[in-house]
């Protein structure tokens, strides 16, 4: 079952989900939710290499405590 997103509401959570999605725009479609610097990604992906990259490239980013990683790699 797939979760609803919700939009963030915290001005600081707002920001942080406008950073994450301009930087892995090109990667996936992805959903992406940030509560309290807890970030829950979701989507499919090509492989397995751009899953990491993008759970690699949200916990480098300033304000993320968490990440929770939901992307799927999509069967070839």
């Amino acid at each position: 079952m797939e979760e609803s997103f919700q939009p963030a509401s915290d001005p600081k959570d707002v920001e942080l989900e406008h950073n994450i999605s301009r930087a892995v725009r090109s990667l996936g479609k992805l959903h992406i939710r940030v509560s309290g610097g807890h970030v829950t990604v979701s989507g499919i992906v090509d492989d397995y290499g751009t899953k990491r990259q993008i759970a690699s490239t949200i916990q480098s980013m300033g304000g993320v405590r968490e990440v929770t990683n939901n992307i799927r790699v999509s069967q070839e």
